[in-house]
Parts: structure tokens; C-alpha cells; sequence
């Protein structure tokens, strides 16, 4: 009677361990969505003569006002859409650019009259987000 015992026990296991690893018993794993942002651009400047930007800074934090580290950050023409530089936040959630070259393409009437915008492309935990704000003549 005991080899019997024995014998059901090492089956039921079996059967067991057979179960478990089937890939038709796995729970799918569940889909979050991306955790929503609050962007904030700040003034910048544009020195004309050097034709390159000064001081462009914005602030990325979740809806609940945690700030967002390491995240790359371009910063771009309002319209045209060219990149003027690329930035990544602190511990603070800040990006800047203290200065960078306006490259050619670029419009500096455009760039004067329409703007900046800071942008997060977003990944599989942050949603996309951007912020907008003028440039003036520094």
C-alpha cells in the first residue's frame, strides 16, 4: 500500500510541475498605461548677433508634482519643428540649455515670433508631453 501512495504522490507532482510550466496556464501580464505629465517651459533669450539661444529651461513633473529624472528632452523650433537642443532632467525634473548655436535653417524671425517647445517623446511609463514658450531678443 505504501509503494501505491508513493507512486500516486510522484504522479499528482508531476502533473503538477507539467501544469505550471504550460505557457496556456500563464496570466498575461497586465497592461498599464503610461503615467500622465505636467511640462512647463520658461522665458528664454536669443542673442541675434551670436545667433544662438540662451536659457531655455523647463520643468517635467507627474500630475501629482513629483519631479521626473533622466529624462532627454528636445528642445525645438514652434512650426518648423528644428531641434535646437537637447537637454536631460535632474533629480529637480529640470532640463536647460544655457546656450546653444541656432543652426542655419532656422529662422530667427520664426523663432522670435512663434516660440520654443520642450518635448518628451514619452516611452512604455511616461506619456508624450511638451510645453511651449516665447523667446525674446536678449
Amino acid at each position: 500500500m505504501k509503494l501505491m501512495t508513493v507512486r500516486r504522490l510522484a504522479a499528482a507532482v508531476t502533473l503538477a510541475g507539467i501544469a505550471a510550466a504550460s505557457p496556456a496556464q500563464a496570466a498575461p501580464a497586465p497592461k498599464t498605461s503610461p503615467i500622465r505629465m505636467n511640462a512647463t517651459a520658461y522665458y528664454g533669450t536669443l542673442d541675434v548677433i551670436a545667433r544662438e539661444t540662451l536659457g531655455l529651461k523647463a520643468h517635467f513633473t507627474t500630475w501629482d508634482g513629483r519631479p521626473v529624472a533622466n529624462l532627454p528632452i528636445q528642445f525645438t523650433t514652434t512650426g518648423e519643428r528644428f531641434p535646437l537642443c537637447e537637454a536631460t532632467t535632474d533629480f529637480g525634473g529640470w532640463a536647460e540649455c544655457k546656450n546653444g548655436p541656432v543652426p542655419p535653417p532656422v529662422s530667427l524671425a520664426n523663432l522670435l515670433v512663434n516660440g520654443y517647445d520642450a518635448v518628451w517623446l514619452g516611452n512604455r511609463r511616461f506619456a508624450p508631453v511638451s510645453a511651449h514658450n516665447n523667446i525674446g531678443i536678449g
